[in-house]
């Protein structure tokens, strides 16, 4: 568990399953997911035991720090411990009172100290639709790099789309943490 100022970022759980599937039910949250329409309770639990069992991957719970309300959901898939590296499949703050107001960049920076330091990554990568502007803006400012556009490696609605490609290393974030260090 990661707690910064306004946020907890920690494992998911059983419980968040019912969250998740009304979330995921709505258009507003999975507009920019790569998925074949909305997901149901039963897709959700499921996919639930399926993670829960993989060490590929994780599901960790955004939730407000003051409060522990679940805010959003974050999804990290292809954890490689021979590469050091993983993947940030999904990000969502579900709570749409709280958009805008800089709670996914404080989950991103704690997802990104999980990544770096707990799970020892060298390398985070996390794909977006290029008219994603939101996800754009947030990967920039944290100092995801772009690396390319995957051709038509998205799936919605059945239709094929390209996906952009960013990553950041740890070194680049250790980088830019000193230098946001040496200016506060």
């Amino acid at each position: 568990m990661i707690e910064t100022e306004h946020i907890i970022l920690r494992k998911a759980s059983f419980a968040d399953c019912d969250l998740f599937a009304e979330w995921e039910s709505r258009q507003d949250v999975i507009e920019h997911f790569c998925t074949t329409g909305k997901r149901d309770l039963d897709t959700i639990t499921d996919e639930f035991h399926t993670v829960i069992h993989d060490p590929t991957r994780e599901w960790l719970t955004i939730a407000e720090s003051s409060t522990k309300k679940p805010l959003g959901k974050i999804d990290i898939t292809n954890i490689d411990p021979i590469n050091d590296s993983l993947n940030i499949a999904i990000i969502y703050l579900a709570d749409e009172s709280v958009r805008g107001k800089g709670y996914g960049t404080e989950a991103m920076e704690a997802l990104l100290i999980h990544a770096f330091e707990e799970l020892t990554a060298h390398r985070v990568t996390v794909s977006h639709f290029p008219d994603d502007v939101v996800a754009s803006h947030l990967y920039t400012k944290l100092g995801f790099r772009t690396e390319g556009i995957l051709k038509l490696a998205g799936k919605r609605s059945h239709e094929y789309f390209d996906m952009e490609l960013r990553a950041i290393l740890k070194e680049e974030w250790e980088e830019q943490n000193e230098t946001k260090a040496l200016k506060a």
